[in-house]
Formats: structure tokens, C-alpha cells, sequence
């Protein structure tokens, strides 16, 4: 007799049973309440302004804040996000949000409604390297035998 544990099927005689593979994850690192609780401070916001913020209810950030619950790390990276740290990624190497406005690695500041309208520019930008491009690929490729010259304006009397 063969005992079969939840979810197991048999397999018929001759058959390999494939088990599937886990997927493994990342160690889980808790985000340490005094870390918060001094971010909290550093951005100059109180409890109830951090609610508002990360949408959660006052009560939510007592809890983190006295270690009574765990401190979701996405509300823990906006927090900082908000509070002028870098942003995040590989990409954004050296921007931060401070006062309402993005600020590059040079500190040029971008507001909002300049930032609106930034989607137009980098169209422009890669239209622009695609014309570039394409007149380097005819000039690459040499004078043209085939061509037929333009004709010649002539004035009529």
C-alpha cells in the first residue's frame, strides 16, 4: 500500500514524477521601527501627516512605530523617497524629491507642470536620433549610379 500525501497524484508504472521546484526567496529583513520613527522625524511630519501619506490609519503608524507591527518596506521606502533620500534603482542615481520638485544630480529642479509635457521631449529626442540615423545609413552607403539627376530650371521667355 502506498500513502499519498495531499496533493501527490499517482503515477502510472513506468512514469517519472516530476516534483516542482520552489521558488526561493530573498531573506526577509525586517525594517527596524527607530529607523522609521527617525525617518518619520527627519522628513518633519507627524503620525497623522505619515497616514495621510502612505494611506494607512494613524493607529497603523503607532503600531510600526512601537515595534508592534511589522513595518511594510514599500511604506518604508516612500517614507524616505519623501523625505529627500535618493530614489531607488540604478536609474535614478543621484535624483531625490525635495520640496514638491525633482531634483536631478546637477540640483536642476523639475516642478510637476514641467514635468508634464517631458514625454513630448524625449518623442522629439528619439525621432530626431532616428533621422540621424537613417541619413548616416544612406551616407554610408555611398554616391547612388542609379539616381537620375533633378531636372534643370529653365526660364521661359
Amino acid at each position: 500500500m502506498v500513502d499519498l500525501s495531499a496533493g501527490q497524484a499517482a503515477a502510472a508504472p513506468g512514469e517519472v514524477v516530476r516534483r516542482r521546484k520552489r521558488y526561493k526567496r530573498k531573506p526577509w529583513k525586517p525594517i527596524d521601527y527607530d529607523k522609521f520613527h527617525e525617518t518619520r522625524l527627519m522628513a518633519g511630519l507627524t503620525q497623522r501627516e505619515v497616514a495621510c501619506l502612505l494611506r494607512v490609519t494613524e493607529r497603523t503608524v503607532r503600531l510600526w512605530e512601537s515595534g508592534q507591527s511589522a513595518i511594510p518596506y514599500a511604506a518604508y521606502k516612500l517614507l524616505r523617497i519623501h523625505t529627500g533620500y535618493e530614489l531607488p534603482g540604478a536609474a535614478w542615481v543621484g535624483w531625490s524629491i525635495s520640496g514638491g520638485k525633482l531634483w536631478s544630480p546637477e540640483r536642476r529642479g523639475f516642478d510637476a507642470a514641467l514635468l508634464s509635457y517631458m514625454w513630448l521631449t524625449f518623442a522629439m529626442a528619439r525621432n530626431w536620433q532616428e533621422s540621424v540615423r537613417k541619413a548616416e545609413a544612406v551616407r554610408s552607403q555611398g554616391p547612388d549610379t542609379r539616381r537620375v539627376p533633378a531636372p534643370a530650371l529653365r526660364l521661359v521667355k
